[in-house]
């Protein structure tokens, strides 16, 4: 693979800038959702689950069974302990996902006038692929991966549900269905995002009261206060966890059925297997909800999971990565040769994976805590830096994840640290975001309904 990364990558002028830090890895586990299909360019499964805590799973620790499936993907695999996600929010983060770029870089998000999407000349995931003589499939579940967000791009087969309201079942059988009748003779690409931990938490029947003696609240959605905001009344948060589980529950039972049904159908043994999500979800933590506003570690520390051909079995991975990782790692192991330009890197590759700064940040207005203050992150070999920009002041702190990893504790933020924090500010687009002034209707009502407006 041939990658020529540009002089201004995120990457190479923090490591020529800063020489402190050590990383680790070690590893355990066993079972895979593969089959039998013959050798060739490997397939490419890329599951991006929307709201999807790393905590909140069985592998990484959580006190409740919520992802056996999951779970077996892992220890068939490997699985990176500390992923960050590049954004707090889904449009940014995904396209990091895509583009293998800081939210800086792709400058997907939203700016003073308005969303922006995809630039149309970046190199994203479906078309890399594409070009490569991948068949490609993308099944998206909520409004900013539309066609005119610049989704459909290297895709030959594009969905989007903007209401994201449909079961991963419906998905996951849309997928299956695209695979019989594709051209079995190319490998494939097929991006699933699936939308089921995402509030409003409303898991299936046989799951919502999995993790709960008694449902005495009804309601899904939160309660709004006085003044419009929306809030989680704390004597809620129990069945809201709960009934977040259950979505996470069911979901990892879809997962169940369909790598049993990938193997059935022969693709397995050669189909790359790859779990992500775009950001996780505060319950209170912080005295708030949802996603989107802050960059704690309920908020962007995110799984990252990989089975199938040439990903090491049975390893955990201790060291710092990124969602932007996930294109150069895919198409290092698919050896697909770009001229692209990416911030990630291989993690799979054969220099060892040095400590490096993960950033993590919005655009605009989406860069923004509650009161409309800009803040950004960088997460860097165990600590985390943050800087809040206020109108005549800028406050930097950080944290120790380790000793802290509730991030209970400001502590001064180090010179490194404030040079990484204000390298990643400086960064300058990459591409120019495609605006997206014309919204349909149906999609701007889309969006307003989930609470991006």
């Amino acid at each position: 693979m041939k990658l020529s990364l540009s002089t201004v990558s995120l990457l190479c002028s923090f490591l020529l800038m800063l020489s402190c830090g050590n990383g680790s890895g070690s590893g355990s586990g066993a079972e895979t959702a593969a089959g039998d299909e013959e050798e060739g360019s490997p397939n490419v499964l890329l599951l991006i689950i929307d709201t999807l805590r790393a905590d909140h799973l069985s592998c990484y620790g959580y006190h409740r069974e919520t992802s056996s499936c999951i779970d077996s993907l892992a220890a068939s695999g490997t699985r990176w302990k500390n992923c960050v996600a590049q954004a707090p929010w889904t449009p940014a983060s995904v396209a990091s996902i895509m583009s293998g770029l800081t939210v800086r870089e792709h400058a997907v998000g939203r700016h003073s006038d308005g969303d922006h999407g995809l630039a149309p000349d970046m190199p994203v995931m479906s078309v890399l692929f594409s070009e490569d003589g991948y068949r490609t499939c993308g099944i998206f579940n909520v409004a900013h991966f539309t066609v005119l967000h610049g989704y459909a791009r290297g895709f030959d087969h594009h969905t989007c549900n903007e209401m994201g309201d449909l079961p991963a079942e419906v998905s996951i059988n849309e997928f299956l269905e695209w695979l019989q009748t594709s051209d079995r003779e190319k490998p494939f690409l097929a991006v699933l995002h699936l939308f089921d931990p995402h509030h409003p938490y409303d898991p299936p029947d046989g799951y919502r009261n999995l993790y709960l003696a008694d449902d005495t609240v009804t309601s899904t959605r939160w309660q709004i206060s006085e003044d419009g905001t929306e809030v989680l009344h704390p004597e809620h948060l129990e069945h809201y966890l709960a009934w977040y589980d259950g979505e996470i529950r069911y979901l990892d039972d879809q997962l169940s059925l369909l790598f049993r049904n990938l193997r059935e159908m022969g693709y397995g043994e050669n189909t790359i297997v790859v779990l992500a999500a775009d950001h996780g979800e505060e319950f209170l933590e912080r005295g708030w909800v949802e996603h989107g506003h802050q960059y704690h570690q309920e908020m962007i520390h995110v799984p990252l999971i990989a089975s199938g051909p040439g990903i090491p079995p049975g390893e955990v991975v201790e060291e710092y990565v990124g969602n932007f990782d996930i294109l150069p790692t895919l198409a290092a192991l698919c050896g697909i040769e770009t001229e692209a330009v990416f911030s990630g890197v291989d993690l799979l590759g054969d220099e060892t994976l040095e400590p490096r700064p993960i950033p993590s940040g919005r655009q605009m207005a989406i860069g923004r805590m509650l009161d409309g203050t800009p803040v950004c992150a960088v997460t860097f070999d165990g600590f985390k830096g943050v800087v809040i920009s206020r109108e005549e002041t800028e406050e930097y702190f950080m944290f120790d994840l380790l000793a802290d990893p509730g991030e209970t504790v400001p502590l001064p933020a180090d010179s490194n640290m404030v040079r990484m924090l204000d390298y990643y500010r400086s960064t300058p687009a990459l591409y120019t975001p495609r605006p997206l002034r014309e919204l349909e209707q149906s999609t701007t009502d889309a969006l307003r309904d989930l609470g991006y407006f």
